[in-house]
């Protein structure tokens, strides 16, 4: 019996040691991975702090030491991706809540671009990344198409609410055509405007393409360089009418290029390029002193008639600090009045987040000239636009006017809008009108003003006794 004790109490005292072993080595274990997890922490957060944990101006400043210090062999590439709407959303879910959306959707980037990348929450809006990966344009698109995938995936929150984010991306790699940081981060934001066009959930590739002296689109700016030498460039004309009236109100000036074996090139084929050089803002006063030259002389010869002249302005050149200075001084030049010309403004997305083209528009309209909405669609930025921006005239895009005959919502919006232009005192132009049945359908809104090949197509200057 004692002897059964004695076992008995050596079992016991076994499985108390072997559980206070177990105890041990399972606190032992547990330590050594929380300080795993921990280190690993820290490591990702030091890289973090290493590689990406910039604000605005410390990711600017980073921008500019790298012009700085760059050579023939640079090669970078910025994504500029912005959260459409996020003023209402932020006032909506709260400053907490979206700044925490924000870090989340930081995060999601770091895991997607190389490592060395710098990541950085740029606005509140607004993140930028930075890439020294040597990549082909369709790798820029892959990731960039990727991003916006990733970024638009639902993000959780301790409140259980889920926000889906639309984001735009701009895209801009190191080239010879942006050797500067100021002309870089325009050529940015303009392709983050472009995209905006588009949609949301897309992204602009600027400029990706044009990297080596070797490519086809170099050999192209070089031909254009010749080209603006040997004054190849010209304008040509296209009426907007008056559809009760049935005669010209106005004239605008469109930009083309005389090819020396191509003929005529409308600038889709090389608006793009004279922009990343910075040719179109010279061009642009070229083309608006032209366009004063034919106007005074159709003055002349026509005194009785008070047709105004109107030409598109670049997002490039809305960018320049000196554009009003050189309009002012050409209409001055040539004895014109501001208020007989019209200026047509497509870029409406740049108009709140560039200070610069915000300034330039309100110039434009002190200095008396008459400013036009163009290519004005459904888009929200267009929309917010009216109410924000004084003007003359509003152009509707062919694509609007056509789903305004065959959408009962979209027509409503067209009434709508005539409504809202009565009120503000604006005329409303509807663009691409090709056919009687849609000139009868803009009569029946009671649409004032059309333009369009049913009227006349874009012409030399002779070919309307300009």
């Amino acid at each position: 019996m004692l002897l059964g004790l004695c076992a008995t109490g050596l079992n016991t005292g076994v499985t108390i040691f072997l559980t206070i072993l177990i105890l041990l080595l399972s606190g032992v274990a547990i330590f050594f991975l929380y300080r795993g997890v921990r280190k690993d922490r820290s490591r990702y957060i030091n890289s973090k702090l290493q590689t990406g944990e910039l604000d605005k101006e410390g990711f600017d400043e980073f921008l500019k030491k790298r012009f700085a210090s760059a050579n023939k062999n640079t090669h970078f590439t910025v994504y500029y991706i912005e959260v459409n709407d996020a003023k209402p959303m932020q006032e909506s879910f709260g400053e907490k809540l979206f700044g925490s959306a924000m870090a989340t959707l930081q995060d999601r980037f770091y895991k997607l671009f190389p490592r060395g990348s710098r990541v950085c929450i740029y606005e509140y809006d607004s993140i930028v990344v930075y890439t020294e990966e040597d990549m082909t344009k369709k790798e820029i698109s892959d990731i960039s198409a990727f991003c916006l995938v990733e970024g638009h995936k639902p993000i959780g929150s301790a409140t259980r609410v889920k926000l889906e984010l639309d984001l735009n991306m701009g895209v801009c790699s190191y080239n010879a055509f942006s050797a500067d940081f100021d002309t870089f981060k325009q050529n940015l934001e303009l392709a983050l405007a472009t995209s905006k066009r588009s949609g949301l959930n897309k992204f602009t590739v600027y400029s990706a393409d044009l990297m080596g002296s070797d490519t086809e689109e170099y050999k192209y700016y070089q031909e254009i360089k010749s080209a603006i030498e040997a004054n190849e460039f010209t304008l040509y004309y296209q009426p907007i009418f008056d559809l009760q009236q049935n005669r010209a109100i106005a004239y605008e000036a469109l930009l083309r290029w005389n090819h020396k074996t191509l003929g005529v090139l409308s600038p889709a084929k090389f608006l793009s390029i004279i922009e990343q050089s910075g040719d179109i803002n010279w061009v642009g006063t070229w083309a608006f002193e032209q366009m004063l030259v034919t106007y005074e002389r159709h003055k002349s010869e026509h005194p009785q008639d008070d047709v105004i002249f109107s030409m598109n302005l670049s997002p490039k050149q809305l960018m320049n600090p000196k554009l009003v200075e050189d309009l002012r001084r050409i209409l001055k030049k040539h004895r014109v009045s501001a208020g007989e010309v019209c200026l047509e403004i497509v870029e409406f997305a740049m108009f709140d987040k560039v200070q610069q083209v915000k300034d330039n528009i309100q110039q434009l309209t002190q200095s008396g000239f008459k400013i036009a909405v163009d290519d004005f669609g459904l888009e929200m930025s267009s929309l917010k636009m009216l109410e924000n921006l004084q003007f003359n005239f509003v152009k509707l895009n062919k694509s609007f006017i056509e789903q305004s005959q065959d959408d009962f919502l979209i027509g409503g919006v067209v009434d709508a809008l005539v409504g809202y232009s009565e009120k503000k005192n604006f005329q409303i132009v509807a663009s691409g009108v090709e056919d009687d049945v849609t000139l009868e359908f803009l009569k029946e809104r009671k649409i004032h003003c059309g333009q369009g090949y049913f009227f006349g197509k874009p012409q030399p200057p002779e070919e309307y006794g300009l």
